[in-house]
């Protein structure tokens, strides 16, 4: 019997095309294990991915087996080992990591250690690390399979809210007083407010849309929230802008109400992918600066070891928790066009802030 793989696949150059494509089973070569993939989750991050797609070469962790115009868009959640020719891997083990929207990933395990290993591909070795560090379940003294939910959903959002606020911090917030966050609604946007609330003498200030502003004001880690046609109302003074949204013209509002008090302009994601653009005239203020997660942590595993890294996003992940558990409520959905649904409901702007969902294979 020939066994099948599906994927979803999504056209590079016009997001809104995705489908579901089925291709046989590769057979493993000495060195590879194939998992079969459990759950994961999708969420506006996912979106980002695509949109930066191509400058970031999100499109290159999981080739398309279409290729040509067609890529997969990465998503993080939980797989079992199905068949292996690794020895010290064993089928039927749990495993956590950054996967294809899909039902199975073969890997290269090498670097393996009771708690990990690296998915060592040839396609893969020269891509950011931190995405080929794949968990191993069993090993890993942080795992709970009641959280696997917001594991999968939240916590590499969170990191990425940890790499931001400590950015900031590191650098004295730019002299500024006052973070301006957009899309605030956002999962990344309302984990990096919540660490930015607890500092001392920083002022957080959320960015949303006027149909999300009861939600956010809900979360409680923003100390004052803004419509997008309120901008001209944020108080004025030195700011620190962390553009969650991708909205050009959000961005260019932001900057001529700020003007000289802008001290930085941090660009993350793109939830506003689809956005009217304006035109690219100079805008005042710092240019803009994107933000890559993967090179703050290579900084600051250099700085710190990743160990203790890893022990203080833990430390700070457990309170995170907290609201999270209080403020969203988790969808489960099953299979892979259920899948392309909630991706393309998701792109549209139509997935509720207070919701958060996984799909089951």
């Amino acid at each position: 019997m020939v066994n099948m793989n599906s994927v979803v696949e999504v056209r590079k150059t016009e997001l809104h095309d995705a489908r579901v494509t089925t291709t046989e089973q590769a057979p493993l070569t000495p060195g590879q294990a194939r998992l079969a993939i459990d759950s994961f989750g999708i969420t506006a991050n996912n979106v980002t991915y695509a949109v930066f797609g191509e400058m970031m070469s999100y499109w290159s962790f999981f080739p398309a087996p279409t290729g040509g115009d067609y890529g997969v868009v990465p998503v993080w959640g939980f797989a079992t080992v199905a068949e292996t020719t690794v020895d010290s891997l064993e089928v039927g083990e749990r495993v956590y990591g950054y996967f294809p929207m899909g039902e199975e990933l073969v890997v290269k395990p090498e670097r393996i250690t009771a708690s990990s290993f690296v998915d060592a591909t040839a396609h893969r070795v020269e891509l950011p690390a931190i995405y080929n560090n794949y968990t191993r379940c069993a090993g890993d003294p942080t795992y709970d399979a009641d959280n696997e939910d917001a594991r999968m959903l939240l916590q590499p959002l969170f990191f990425t809210s940890f790499l931001i606020d400590d950015f900031l911090a590191d650098a004295g917030f730019f002299q500024a007083a006052q973070v301006v966050v957009t899309s605030a609604s956002s999962k990344t946007g309302f984990g990096t407010a919540h660490l930015l609330h607890q500092r001392d003498g920083i002022t957080v200030i959320g960015l949303t849309s006027e149909s999300n502003r009861d939600f956010v004001e809900s979360l409680g880690c923003y100390d004052s929230v803004f419509s997008y046609d309120q901008i001209d109302s944020v108080p004025g003074g030195p700011a620190v802008l962390i553009d969650f949204a991708g909205n050009r013209n959000v961005v260019r509002a932001v900057h001529e109400h700020c003007g000289d008090d802008l001290k930085h302009s941090a660009v993350i994601g793109g939830t506003h992918w689809d956005a009217d653009r304006p035109d690219p005239a100079p805008m005042p203020g710092p240019g803009q600066e994107f933000f890559f997660a993967p090179t703050r942590i290579q900084a600051r595993a250099k700085d710190w070891g990743m160990a203790e890294l890893q022990n203080r996003l833990a430390a700070k992940w457990e309170g995170f928790l907290a609201l999270a558990d209080e403020s969203l409520t988790v969808e489960h959905l099953d299979g892979l066009e259920a899948a392309v649904d909630v991706y393309l409901d998701v792109l549209g702007g139509q997935a509720s802030p207070s919701t958060a969902r996984t799909v089951r294979l």
